[in-house]
């Protein structure tokens, strides 16, 4: 017998089921991707109550339509953020994202409910793709689209180059994407850990603390990732515990190493796993992960010329000149008559991104080099108040 978890009366739960949208979640149970056309943002929170559904009652049907739905919309209708939609609709058939980049592309709400989605499909598999992809969206989408000087939000994270940023005025705005981006804040701490009865998942890098009251344990974690290409744990035992901590090794990871109090281990782990460490555990032992970060792009499915960069987990940004407070704060999304010319990337197919390069000064800072135009180039999430680019038009360099 199946109860609604709230009121513990199963006639809730029947009556829940009645509100099923067919036709959206019908294609879906079938593989089939019919999403061409559909309000995201209605539709995801959706699939987010038949993955609760399936929690509730066992009921395999509504597991296939949240996985089905999840890896559709990753692999084939997320940009190199992480974040969906354009206009807040999906508007192409899968993998066409190439003609989908304006000011109105990726809708915080979506991103939110994306990774929302996300950790209930972990806590059935822990199939590190999945916090793959929340790191992507969390470090992409989710930061940087708070001002970090008022407080106020973003409707849309425009991908289209040239434009800016565009935050809710403080008093006179209240989008949809200004509660769900006041609930995500809260919740930044929400997928840092899971555990199971006898493992622990550490699946962000992010300075934390956490308290394991069953196990007697507390963990410490200090880093300043992303700054930091790795990360620290520091454990405390009310008595010795034998248990597995599982840490993830990103999909953006070009080797590593891993030591326990100071000593090197002779293992590692391939890229979107998990390194199993498993033995008895004492207060005060120490984890230290290295992850060094390297550059790599990210093409359009449709068009492999328009291209991302990325820096480990980090979508890169060329940033041009700051903008004015009127344009700074006011409609969800900038106006298109109003966008800068960003320059073509005369880069080496083979070598796509050598025309970027570091800068030994400053961590996480690059330089755009060999081009027509000189420029930095930092995470999107640092970028406030100055127009940007994310996805560069390249061509094969010139011989």
């Amino acid at each position: 017998m199946t109860t609604c978890s709230a009121t513990g009366k199963e006639w809730y739960l029947d009556a829940a089921r009645r509100f099923d949208k067919k036709e959206f979640l019908d294609p879906l149970a079938a593989h089939r991707d019919e999403l061409k056309g559909l309000h995201v943002n209605t539709h995801i929170p959706q699939v987010i109550a038949a993955a609760r559904y399936y929690e509730l009652t066992g009921d395999h049907r509504y597991r296939d339509i949240s996985e089905y739905f999840w890896d559709e919309v990753v692999s084939e209708r997320s940009y190199c953020t992480g974040g969906t939609s354009n206009g807040e609709s999906w508007n192409t058939d899968p993998g066409k994202l190439s003609t989908e980049l304006s000011t109105n592309t990726t809708e915080c709400c979506c991103a939110y409910n994306m990774m929302k989605l996300t950790r209930h499909l972990f806590g059935w598999t822990a199939d590190p793709r999945l916090m793959d992809y929340y790191e992507r969206a969390l470090f992409n989408h989710r930061l940087g689209t708070i001002n970090p000087e008022d407080g106020t939000m973003m409707y849309y994270l425009p991908l289209a180059s040239g434009y800016w940023k565009t935050f809710g005025k403080p008093y006179d705005s209240l989008w949809c994407c200004t509660g769900t981006g006041s609930e995500e804040y809260a919740k930044l701490a929400d997928a840092i850990y899971f555990h199971d009865n006898d493992s622990l998942y550490v699946n962000l890098f992010v300075a934390s603390q956490l308290e394991w009251p069953e196990k007697g344990l507390r963990v410490r974690q200090e880093t300043r990732f992303p700054e930091q290409q790795g990360t620290k744990l520091t454990l405390s035992a009310n008595k010795p515990v034998q248990m597995a901590i599982r840490l993830r090794i990103p999909y953006w990871a070009r080797g590593g190493s891993v030591k326990i109090n100071g000593e090197v281990l002779p293992v590692f782990s391939s890229p979107s796993s998990y390194l199993n460490l498993n033995r008895v555990w004492r207060s005060g032992d120490t984890i230290e992960l290295s992850l060094p970060m390297d550059l790599h792009i990210d093409p359009m499915p449709d068009d492999q010329t328009i291209q991302a960069v990325l820096y480990g987990p980090l979508v890169l940004a060329g940033r041009f000149e700051p903008v004015s407070k009127e344009m700074t704060y006011g409609d969800s999304e900038p106006k298109a008559t109003n966008q800068r010319k960003v320059p073509a990337i005369a880069t080496d197919a083979n070598r796509p991104t050598a025309w970027v390069e570091p800068d030994p000064k400053q961590p996480l800072t690059f330089r755009a080099v060999g081009q027509s135009e000189s420029f930095p180039i930092v995470p999107l999430y640092k970028v406030i108040h100055e127009r940007y680019a994310v996805y560069w038009n390249t061509k094969k360099e010139a011989s």
